[in-house]
């Protein structure tokens, strides 16, 4: 089944699994490969986001001032 670093987070991860099993209805071993796949393209397409960002040159930093911010605009 699911593997974790804790048992809780095992139990977590086998909770999971067998929650989409039902939804899907399939096996909880099928539920955890379609987990590891979604997991997989989410990954997959935030890494394509961020590297269409830096081709673009749109790159966003939570770090870095706006320069156009009044408060810059110092004499």
């Amino acid at each position: 089944m699911a593997r974790g670093s804790t048992l809780a987070d095992h139990y977590r991860a086998h909770r999971e699994a067998f929650a989409l099993a039902q939804e899907l209805g399939c096996t909880p071993r099928e539920a955890e490969a379609e987990l590891r796949r979604r997991r997989a393209k989410q990954r997959h397409d935030a890494a394509a986001r961020r590297l269409a960002e830096k081709k673009c040159g749109t790159v966003s930093s939570g770090d870095q001032p706006e320069w156009n911010q009044p408060w810059m605009m110092r004499d």
